[in-house]
C-alpha cells in the first residue's frame, strides 16, 4: 500500500513535518465559509460543480468550460485515467506514487525513467523525450517535483509539451506546489494550456491546508475531453463545504502572498542549517525540502515528536532519504534541534 505523509492519527502529540499543507492554516474566510456549506448538508449538493467552476474559471483566467473539479487531485488524475484508458504511460522515478494507483488499476503499463542521486534527482530533458514514442499514451510531470523539490523552468515542460504534441500523447503536469513558488507564474505552463495535449492538475489541499476537505481540479481547453470527465463522474462528487470553501479560496489572493513570503523565508533558513550540520540536500523550491542522512532518522525524530517523511518506499529512491515540509520558526528550530541531536550520533 502506499503510504503519505501526514499520518499523525496515532501520534497527535508529533509536530507533523511529513504533510505538505500551508503551516498557516486555513484562513478565517475559507473556515467561515466550509462551516456554511454544512448548512446545506442536509440537501445534496449542485450536480457537477457550477459557480465554483466559474470562480475558479475566473481566477486562473480560463473558461469555465476548461475546468474540471472532483474531490481533490487525485481524483481528478483517477477520471482522467479511467476516462483516456492508457495503455503505456510514462513516470519520473522518485515522484509522486499516487499517480500509479488509477494506472495500476487500469492494467496501464508503466516506465518508469530514473532519475540520478548524482544528478540530484534533475530529469535530463532531452534524454526524457526520447523515452516518449508513439506508444506513449500519458506523461507525468510534477513541477516543483514531490518529494526532491526540484523546481524546471518552464523551458523543459514545454519541450516534453512538444514531442507529445508529436506523438499524439498527452501530458499531465501536477503543479499542485507551485503556488508556494515565488513569480509562479514563469515556472507555470499555463500560458501554454490553449494545446489540447497539456491537462494540468491542481489543488486547494496544500495552500489553504485543507486536505480532509478533498478539493482538486484540472485545466484542459480539450472542452470534449472535460465534457467527458464531467459525465463520468458520480453527480455530487464535491461536497456543498467543498464547494463554499473553494469559491472562497478564489479570494484570497493577499493569503497565497503572505504564504509565499514566509515559507520562502523560513525555506532558506532550513537549508542554511542543514548545510551548517552537514546534511546534503537539494536546494529545492516550494514548501518542501529534501535531504540527505542516513537510515533510521524517522524513527529517531518521531520518538522526539517529530514526524518525517522517509522516503525509502518510493520507485527509485535509495535508502536515507527524507522529505520535510516548512513550518513556522519555532516549529523549525525544534526540527534542526533534533536533526543536530542525530547527527551528533555518526
Amino acid at each position: 500500500m502506499i503510504q503519505h505523509g501526514g499520518n499523525v492519527f496515532f501520534q497527535s502529540t508529533c509536530i507533523d513535518f511529513s504533510a505538505n499543507i500551508n503551516f498557516l492554516g486555513i484562513p478565517d474566510p475559507v473556515m467561515q465559509a466550509a462551516r456554511s456549506g454544512l448548512m446545506a448538508a442536509v440537501q445534496n449538493p449542485q450536480e457537477q460543480s457550477g459557480t465554483l467552476e466559474e470562480h475558479i474559471a475566473q481566477w486562473e483566467g480560463v473558461e469555465p468550460s476548461h475546468v474540471f473539479c472532483n474531490s481533490g487531485a487525485s481524483e481528478v488524475v483517477k477520471s482522467l485515467v479511467q476516462t483516456l484508458q492508457p495503455k503505456k504511460a510514462l513516470i519520473p522515478a522518485p515522484g509522486f506514487e499516487e499517480y500509479l494507483r488509477p494506472l495500476s488499476m487500469a492494467q496501464c503499463e508503466i516506465e518508469y525513467y530514473y532519475t540520478k542521486e548524482e544528478d540530484g534527482f534533475r530529469i535530463d530533458p532531452n534524454d526524457f523525450s526520447g523515452h516518449i514514442t508513439q506508444d506513449t499514451d500519458l506523461v507525468f510531470l510534477c513541477n516543483p517535483n514531490n518529494p526532491t523539490a526540484v523546481l524546471y523552468d518552464r523551458s523543459f515542460p514545454d519541450q516534453v509539451l512538444e514531442r507529445c504534441m508529436q506523438t499524439d500523447t498527452v501530458l499531465i503536469l501536477d503543479e499542485c506546489y507551485l503556488d508556494f513558488v515565488e513569480d509562479a507564474q514563469l515556472f507555470s505552463m499555463h500560458g501554454k494550456d490553449a494545446d489540447q495535449r497539456l491537462f494540468i492538475v491542481k489543488d486547494f489541499t496544500k495552500m489553504f491546508a485543507m486536505p480532509g476537505i478533498r478539493l482538486g481540479y484540472g485545466l484542459c481547453t480539450d472542452q470534449a475531453l472535460v465534457e467527458q470527465l464531467r459525465a463520468a463522474v458520480q453527480p455530487w462528487c464535491v461536497s456543498s463545504v467543498a464547494k463554499k470553501a473553494g469559491i472562497a479560496c478564489t479570494k484570497e489572493h493577499a493569503f497565497i502572498q503572505r504564504t509565499v513570503q514566509e515559507t520562502i523565508k523560513e525555506r532558506v533558513w532550513i537549508l542554511e542549517q542543514l548545510d551548517r550540520i552537514g546534511m546534503e540536500n537539494t536546494k529545492g523550491k516550494g514548501n518542501i525540502v529534501f535531504f540527505k542522512s542516513r537510515p533510521g532518522l524517522h524513527a529517531f525524530a518521531m520518538m522526539r515528536g517529530i514526524m518525517l517523511r522517509d522516503c525509502s518506499n518510493l520507485e527509485g529512491m535509495p535508502q536515507g532519504y527524507y522529505r520535510i515540509s516548512v513550518r513556522g520558526r519555532d516549529e523549525n528550530e525544534k526540527l534542526i534541534e533534533v536533526l543536530e541531536q542525530w547527527q551528533g550520533q555518526s
